[in-house]
């Protein structure tokens, strides 16, 4: 995902475009080894997968099919990949493990589910707009939120829901957050309460984000406040207690206390040693996040790295990275146990 949020992607904002990939696929990764980037084949898992939390990683492409890895967390051993998707982006989990993938592509924009552990889809929803962003999922309701980015041209960017993950969507656009014709979707993230939050820009300009929020049982998306401004689009995530919101560049992890409309800022988690951070998803005190990093000479450095949360500083461990080629910020935990991996549990609180 993408090329699409910044002057240090591989292409840069043209009509849709994290359409378009740079560079190439690298190596092939051993079964089994710790740590490397997509390999070519077809899609494959280890037996004993299905018994383990699972990291997802996508690495979308439109030279080839894109891939998405599956690492066991923590071990960070890669047990299996997921082909056959054309563009696939931004991934979420469900409750049961699922995994849940934006495919989106000139022709064809859907989300794509996948059990815990698979390797073949078992269902496929159409998304309205263009280009399939992000997705987030209720863990009241089951209901699966997909935003859609647009294009620079004005199609059409939302906020799509579907009740229990099915059928067809509510659909919710910028109307009540802003007096623009257009927003730019990114990401999105539920609270424990079956809250929905989405970030996004304006088509034109800079990249700083405008929020919106979806309360429960809502009928339109209504604008957030935050009293900290936040420099660049990155991942949203509910910690359990607060609204997790990413800082990309400069990486920091900003945590908000949400009232009505106003999120108050109540501390801050630095990620020191990442330089281009988007997604990220928690994990009990661990904090997981997708990372980019100048490499050498027009190319860069994609990784996965592991922090303390809500501590930060040094990341603890690097679980996954590739060099040049398409990069990945997206990533998703999906739990053998079927807790997920969006949010800390209830019982996992976060402190200021």
């Amino acid at each position: 995902m993408r090329a699409i949020l910044g002057g240090s992607r591989c292409a840069m904002l043209a009509a849709c475009a994290f359409l378009t990939a740079c560079g190439t696929l690298p190596l092939p990764l051993a079964q089994g080894d710790k740590a490397g980037g997509a390999a070519r084949g077809g899609s494959w898992m280890r037996p004993e997968a299905k018994n383990k939390d699972l990291l997802y990683v996508v690495y979308p492409t439109v030279d080839s099919e894109g891939t998405i890895d599956a690492y066991s967390y923590p071990q960070g051993v890669l047990e299996g990949q997921i082909t056959g998707l054309s563009n696939p982006g931004g991934d979420c989990t469900d409750a049961a493990g699922n995994l849940y993938v934006t495919n989106a592509t000139t022709s064809e924009n859907s989300i794509v589910e996948f059990a815990h552990g698979g390797t073949q889809p078992i269902r496929s929803l159409s998304v309205p707009g263009y280009a399939a962003f992000s997705c987030a999922v209720d863990p009241t309701s089951g209901d699966l939120a997909v935003t859609s980015y647009g294009t620079m041209e004005g199609g059409r960017g939302d906020v799509a829901v579907y009740h229990n993950a099915k059928g067809s969507p509510r659909i919710y656009s910028d109307s009540n957050l802003s007096h623009s014709d257009f927003i730019n979707y990114a990401y999105c993230a539920y609270d424990s309460a079956g809250d929905l939050f989405v970030d996004g820009k304006y088509p034109v300009g800079y990249e700083v984000p405008i929020f919106g929020e979806v309360p429960r049982g809502g009928k339109s998306l209504v604008a957030l406040n935050l009293n900290e401004g936040i420099g660049w689009i990155s991942g949203l995530q509910w910690d359990g207690k607060y609204l997790a919101v990413g800082q990309a560049v400069k990486p920091y992890i900003f945590r908000f206390k949400i009232s009505g409309t106003t999120g108050t800022l109540v501390g801050s988690t630095p990620l020191t040693d990442a330089t281009d951070a988007f997604q990220f998803v928690f994990a009990g005190n661990k904090v997981i996040v997708a990372n980019q990093w100048f490499y050498d000479r027009y190319e860069y450095e994609w990784d996965v790295l592991v922090y303390n949360y809500p501590k930060g500083g040094t990341s603890t461990e690097r679980i996954a990275y590739k060099i040049g080629g398409s990069g990945f910020d997206s990533i998703a935990l999906s739990r053998r146990d079927g807790h997920g991996g969006a949010a800390l549990a209830t019982s996992e609180r976060a402190s200021p």
